[in-house]
């Protein structure tokens, strides 16, 4: 241990592989030393290595240490994927994640990385009374910043709204003194305006939602200045594209708004309409992301992209079925759900598919609109039926290249065995290493 002025900084090695983590990673195999700490894990398997080189981090930071250096020692060098795992474990919402890297690994595509998935992180926990609908934009900013100012980013709120036909974010909107907005982001490297579009992501923005008149409880509404994360998530791995020097065009559009309750509010029994025809009775006002990302599947789908990708914190169905680990994903082209986990498991990250089938668009059906925004009845699976929602927003044409991610690993209310208390920043990742593929390219 090394001590500074204001910190001790605690050197952490990596140990021999011969002691193994404990299974499940109750408790991390870490040892203390004079010389600092060193983790102890068996390298046989790689997912369960890193975990425990994660849950390491996390250990480490509970325990009260603020800075720390990760330092090769004669056999054991760090790598960035073990790098990056320490890195998702120290974090914290507090404190940060103050670490010292090894020269040669401390490089600058590695540093840019990392900070695009600090940026996901610390824009998810930001509270609501900061980032709303309208200040959205300083945060993407520092963003682009970080990209070399490599996208272009439009805002659409106020009147634009109205002119744009923006049913959805005007609806959940409507209630809030903040106003709603929604944002293109335009990553086009060729510089031609006219550039076909590769891929179109669209991301759930709701900056605080309390359920409108479809009231939460209190304890669930602690959570909800992440209800954006799925617009973090889809502008943050469009930086990782961006960064990574990716040839080809990808646009994102980012539905923000906040769901309150006011006399302006949206109330349950509302019938709206959307610009593609499609008519839609609100029978719960607590399932209002759909509502917003319609618009900007819409757009999407006009785009004339190759792929459409959307991604958002959308049900607690989700969670039900995979936990807080995995993120789930959803298309009516089981080849393109199953693409995607091999694309997550590139990055150590975590996603599996839901089933997803032609037979379920007509869950959202509706006697008094051309859909529901809630389905409901025996044995109705709320995840499947928030996608059979959205596909009425995605031109049918393009229902074999549209994937459909549900955030369950977008944050963490409590902390478990590798992840402290807040985002996770789990899933930007996934969609730009998914994009690289598709594109045949990783």
């Amino acid at each position: 241990m090394e001590n500074t002025e204001d910190f001790f900084v605690l050197k952490v090695f990596k140990a021999a592989s011969g002691t193994a983590a404990a299974p499940y990673l109750k408790d991390c195999a870490l040892s203390y030393s004079e010389e600092g700490a060193f983790i102890h894990a068996d390298t046989a398997e790689k997912k369960s290595y890193l975990r425990a080189v994660q849950a390491a981090g996390k250990n480490i930071s509970s325990a009260g240490y603020r800075r720390v250096e990760l330092a090769d020692r004669e056999g054991f060098k760090w790598t960035e994927e073990d790098a990056m795992s320490f890195f998702l474990g120290f974090r914290s919402i507090k404190n940060g994640a103050d670490i010292v890297y090894p020269q040669d690994l401390d490089t600058e595509s590695f540093r840019t990385v990392r900070s695009i998935i600090t940026w996901l992180r610390d824009t998810i926990d930001e509270p609501a009374s900061a980032l709303n609908p309208v200040s959205y934009i300083v945060y993407l900013n520092s963003l682009n910043a970080i990209t070399g100012n490599a996208l272009t980013v439009k805002a659409y709120t106020g009147d634009r709204l109205q002119s744009e036909n923006l049913t959805g974010l005007m609806t959940v909107g409507g209630g809030s003194d903040n106003p709603p907005c929604l944002y293109e982001l335009d990553y086009n490297p060729t510089g031609d305006e006219n550039a076909p579009v590769f891929a179109a992501l669209v991301g759930k923005g709701i900056t605080f939602d309390t359920g409108g008149y479809s009231l939460k409880p209190s304890e669930l509404m602690r959570s909800m200045h992440t209800d954006m994360g799925g617009s973090a998530t889809v502008a943050a791995s469009l930086a990782l594209l961006a960064v990574s020097g990716f040839d080809r065009r990808v646009k994102a559009w980012l539905c923000c708004a906040e769901n309150m309750v006011s006399g302006k509010a949206m109330r349950v029994g509302d019938i709206i309409s959307y610009p593609n025809g499609v008519s839609v009775v609100i029978d719960n006002t607590d399932a209002e992301g759909r509502l917003v990302l319609a618009d900007g599947l819409i757009r999407a789908g006009n785009s004339g992209a190759e792929y459409i990708i959307d991604a958002a914190t959308l049900t607690g169905a989700a969670k039900v079925a995979l936990g807080r680990d995995y993120n789930a994903a959803m298309s009516l082209n089981a080849d393109l759900s199953s693409e995607f986990v091999r694309s997550a498991a590139s990055v150590n990250e975590y996603a599996w598919p839901l089933p997803f089938d032609k037979f379920h668009l007509g869950l959202v059906s509706s006697q008094l609109a051309d859909i529901t925004n809630s389905a409901s009845g025996d044995g109705i699976a709320g995840a499947t039926s928030a996608a059979s929602f959205l596909s009425r927003f995605v031109p049918s044409e393009k229902w074999n290249s549209w994937l459909h991610i549900d955030l369950a690993a977008s944050y963490r209310k409590t902390p478990n065995d590798i992840y402290q208390i807040g985002a996770m920043g789990h899933g930007a990742r996934s969609v730009a290493a998914f994009i690289r593929k598709l594109a045949g390219r990783r």
